[in-house]
C-alpha cells in the first residue's frame, strides 16, 4: 500500500450511506486485490446506522490508506464530489460500500491505462443480488465487435486519469437522478486513447427498494446537467474521440429515460404508494425537453450510422428499435403523442 506523503497510484472514492451489513466483505475485497498502491477516501453521507463507527475503525486501523470524512445527507453525488477534492492519486477508481471485485480487478485497470497512455479505462460489470446471484452481464464483447457503440454511463468498472478529470472539471451533478450520465459523458468522449476491455471484474449489488421505487419529479431530472454536459462537449468538439459513439449514447440514454427508465419509477412507486399515479406532465416535459436538446445539440443525429432497426445487430433487438423509433419521432415531432400513448397502454 501507499507510503505516506508520496502519490498513490489510485484513490478509490467510496460514498457510504447506511451499509453497515456489507461494508466489510467490501473491505475485504479490497484488502485482497492484487495492486496494493491505493488510498481509500471513504465519506459517510449521514448515515444512522453503524457505519460511521465503522469508517471510524477502519480509519483508526489502516492511518496511512483511508481517509474518512463525515457529512450530513446530501446523497452520493456530494459524496463523491466531497471525495474527489481530497484525492491525491494518479488515477481514480469508484467503489460503491456494498460492491466488490475479482482480485485482479485494480491491476488490469491501471495497468492497461499505464500502457496505453489513456485517460479512462472500461470494463463490463455484473449485476448481483444480495445473495450474490448474478442478475445481469454488463459487458463490452470487443474482441468479437470491435466498433461495439455502447457506452454505460455508470461510474463502476472504469478508471479515471485524475488530472483529466480536473483539466476539464468532471464532477457529479448533486441532487439528481441518473447523476452520474452527465459526469461520463463528458469522461468517455472527452478522454485520449480511451481504451474498452472485454474484461469482467466488477460485481454491483443491486437492492430492491431502491431508488427505483421513487417517482421522478421535476426537481430530480438532470435537465440542466445533462444540457451544461453537452454544451461543453459541443465547446471542446475537437477533443472528442468519437462524435458518432457520443451521439448514439446521448440518443440512447434519452430513449431508455424516457420509455424504460421513466415508466420503471413509476411503476414501483405505484406498487409501493397507494395513491400514487403517472404524471402525464412530466411525460411531457421530459418530450419536449428531448424536442429541444436534440436538435440543439446534436443537429445531424437523424443521420447518425449507428441508429437503425438492422445496424449493430450484437445490441438488444429492443434497444436498436427503440433509439430508431425515438429518432423518427423527434424528426416528426410526434415523440409528446406517442409517449402519451405509450404510458396509456403499459399502465
Amino acid at each position: 500500500m501507499s507510503e505516506n506523503n508520496s502519490q498513490p497510484a489510485i484513490s478509490i472514492v467510496m460514498p457510504c450511506y447506511n451499509t453497515e451489513k456489507y461494508l466489510r466483505k467490501t473491505m475485504s475485497s479490497i484488502f485482497a486485490q492484487t495492486f496494493s498502491d491505493y488510498e481509500i477516501i471513504m465519506v459517510d453521507d449521514g448515515s444512522t446506522d453503524g457505519t460511521p463507527a465503522l469508517l471510524d475503525k477502519y480509519c483508526a486501523e489502516y492511518p496511512d490508506i483511508i481517509t474518512v470524512f463525515h457529512k450530513e445527507n446530501g446523497g452520493q453525488s456530494t459524496a463523491r464530489n466531497l471525495a474527489l477534492s481530497h484525492a491525491k492519486g494518479e488515477y481514480i477508481v469508484f467503489w460503491d460500500s456494498d460492491d466488490y471485485a475479482s482480485v485482479d480487478y485494480l491491476e488490469t485497470l491501471i495497468e492497461t491505462a499505464r500502457a496505453n497512455n489513456s485517460e479512462v479505462v472500461l470494463t463490463g460489470s455484473h449485476y448481483i443480488d444480495e445473495n450474490g446471484v448474478v442478475i445481469e452481464n454488463l459487458n463490452y464483447p470487443v474482441d468479437r465487435f470491435p466498433d461495439y457503440p455502447l457506452r454505460r454511463l455508470s461510474p463502476h468498472g472504469k478508471i479515471y486519469s485524475r488530472s483529466f478529470l480536473n483539466r476539464h472539471n468532471i464532477r457529479f451533478v448533486d441532487g439528481k437522478l441518473y447523476e452520474d450520465n452527465p459526469f461520463n459523458l463528458k469522461a468517455l468522449f472527452l478522454c485520449r486513447n480511451l481504451v474498452i476491455l472485454p474484461y469482467t471484474g466488477h460485481f454491483q449489488v443491486v437492492h430492491g427498494g431502491s431508488s427505483m421505487s421513487c417517482a421522478v419529479v421535476s426537481q430530480k431530472v438532470p435537465y440542466e446537467g445533462l444540457e451544461e454536459a453537452l454544451t461543453y462537449i459541443n465547446e471542446h468538439r475537437d477533443e472528442v474521440n468519437d462524435h458518432d459513439v457520443y451521439e448514439f449514447t446521448v440518443l440512447s440514454f434519452l430513449t431508455y429515460f424516457i420509455f424504460l427508465g421513466n415508466r420503471e419509477h413509476m411503476q414501483a412507486a405505484l406498487n409501493k404508494y397507494s395513491g400514487c399515479k403517472y404524471s402525464n406532465e412530466l411525460i411531457d416535459e421530459l418530450c419536449a425537453y428531448a424536442q429541444r436538446l436534440v436538435p440543439e445539440k446534436l443537429p445531424g443525429y437523424y443521420r447518425n450510422p449507428y441508429v437503425g432497426i438492422f445496424r449493430c445487430r450484437e445490441l438488444q433487438l429492443r434497444h436498436r428499435a427503440g433509439v430508431w423509433l425515438f429518432v423518427k419521432l423527434l424528426r416528426t415531432h410526434m415523440l409528446r403523442p406517442f409517449a402519451r400513448m405509450y404510458y396509456l397502454f403499459v399502465r
